[in-house]
């Protein structure tokens, strides 16, 4: 497949008067390994010829050529640019929108980018699953390479003082705040918790996490009201990044939140190192409060839903700022999806035989995409009805024969085309190219979904009570009576 790279990928890639960062040598590595073409834009060559680094400037253009170009790159229109809703007040704003605008048009199947800017226009844009940073690409990659498959991974929950602070995990941590050793130690000695994932005490993923009742969390602001879950630290390690662990952290926290009644999460973050972080939490809701000690930018989540619904929401918008909650009313269409439990166990891991087993806290247990939120589902069905924003009710066949699982829909694709179910699907499951050709044989269906919540089995039996009748052995349509009937108000 064709991978554009963006300049601030290009530019350490080829800057030989500096170490290269072993991240960028594997990226080239294995993108040549599995096939793939690194490409550049025409117009990044303007963007380089800015660098104020005379020497770097003219060493990185001189090895552009080494690179293959986009051929005949899509002009961008003032019209288009309107309809995309991206700023353009610059030249550094005008490249960038240069490169999404040919990965929108099919021009290349991936772009490969750190700046931040650039993933909040893909998410403007619907292409943000084509749109990786560099440690996400490199997940990818290894996915699709035998010999290199990650090992899967679940969240145990464990006290502090059951881990050494003087580990290299906690370095950057040292690093961005002082005396942060005394710190832990201190919320140690508490008996506090985190929800992590480790291997043999040698945490890989932590989040740090705090009760706290009506606190100020801004400078500038008057205390909340209420109970709130801090989020005190969020770091997943850089061997492990791309693998979804920060989404399984979340999902964990919204569901502390929801079990307990507290109606707000929040969390700090400082400079670049949080930029992933600060992107993974927009993107469930999270808002911008201000500062504090006018030096961290506080994220705020409200877990309540609105009082009053904004009118004329979306009902993909509305999952996505009030996540977990969503839309079921009527005009909202809902489907029953048969999934075998192989797949079942697969992608739900809080559902799965394993976690109802002796090994159920074990995260070796748990593929990769079991952590997700945001999830793919592939299958040879032949309805055209799907749309963003409708409901998924899984329907567990042959073993359980039950409805336990609900999703949103986010996105679909119908076709053949392996160049377009790859990159739509590379940030939520690590199916192989192979796996996917193999799908593909047939014409074949893909739902991209976000996934809200399990909940006590539906039966086939109650299914059936409510008027959906027969084996469920294909995509169904139901109507909003046969919902209520069947999984009640309550569900929500």
């Amino acid at each position: 497949m064709n991978i554009l790279i963006d300049t601030n990928i290009l530019i350490p890639l080829e800057d030989t008067a500096r170490m290269l960062d072993p991240a960028l040598a594997e990226m080239r590595r294995m993108s040549e390994q599995n096939g793939h073409a690194l490409y550049i834009h025409p117009n990044q060559a303007e963007d380089i010829q800015r660098d104020k680094d005379e020497q770097r400037r003219d060493i990185v253009l001189s090895r552009l050529k080494q690179y293959q170009t986009i051929p005949s790159p899509p002009p961008l229109s003032s019209e288009e640019l309107q309809q995309y809703g991206w700023r353009q007040t610059s030249d550094n704003d005008r490249i960038d929108n240069l490169l999404l605008h040919a990965l929108c048009r099919g021009a290349v199947h991936f772009l490969i980018t750190n700046d931040k800017d650039i993933h909040k226009k893909a998410r403007m844009a619907q292409v943000q699953e084509q749109v990786h940073r560099l440690d996400q690409f490199l997940a990818f990659l290894k996915s699709q390479t035998a010999a290199e498959q990650p090992p899967p991974f679940g969240i145990q929950e464990r006290f502090l003082h059951e881990f050494d602070v003087n580990q290299p995990f906690f370095d950057s941590l040292r690093d961005g705040y002082d005396g942060f050793n005394k710190w832990y130690r201190g919320v140690a000695a508490d008996h506090r918790k985190a929800w992590c994932v480790h291997n043999d005490g040698a945490v890989q993923a932590i989040c740090i996490y705090k009760q706290e009742e009506h606190p100020k969390i801004v400078d500038d602001g008057s205390p909340l009201n209420g109970h709130t879950l801090k989020l005190c630290t969020f770091k997943v390690g850089e061997s492990v990044r791309g693998r979804k662990l920060g989404e399984r952290l979340l999902f964990s926290a919204f569901k502390y939140a929801v079990e307990h009644g507290i109606p707000y999460v929040y969390l700090h973050t400082y400079g670049k190192e949080h930029e992933l972080l600060v992107s993974l939490c927009q993107d469930y809701g999270f808002e911008f409060a201000g500062k504090y000690q006018d030096r961290d930018d506080v994220y705020i989540k409200t877990m309540s839903e609105p009082d009053v619904i904004p009118p004329d929401m979306p009902s993909l918008t509305y999952a996505m700022q009030y996540y977990p909650h969503y839309l079921d009313a009527d005009e909202v269409s809902k489907f029953i999806i048969p999934i075998k439990p192989e797949y079942h166990n697969d992608l739900f891991a809080d559902t799965s035989d394993n976690a109802r087993g002796l090994f159920a806290h074990d995260p070796s247990q748990y593929s990769p995409q079991a952590n997700t939120i945001k999830k793919a589902y592939i299958c040879h069905a032949n309805t055209t009805q799907i749309q963003p924003g409708d409901l998924l009710l899984f329907y567990r066949t042959h073993d359980r024969k039950s409805v336990e699982c609900i999703g949103v829909v986010e996105q679909t694709y119908r076709g053949r085309e392996v160049g377009k179910v790859l990159p739509l699907v590379s940030k939520r499951t690590v199916y192989s190219r192979t796996e996917v050709e193999e799908w593909l044989r047939r014409e074949t269906l893909v739902i991209l979904f976000r996934f809200i919540r399990s909940f006590p089995p539906v039966s086939q039996s109650a299914i059936a009570r409510s008027g959906i009748q027969g084996p469920i052995q294909s995509i169904r349509k139901i109507t909003h009576e046969q919902y209520l009937q069947c999984f009640g108000r309550g569900l929500n």
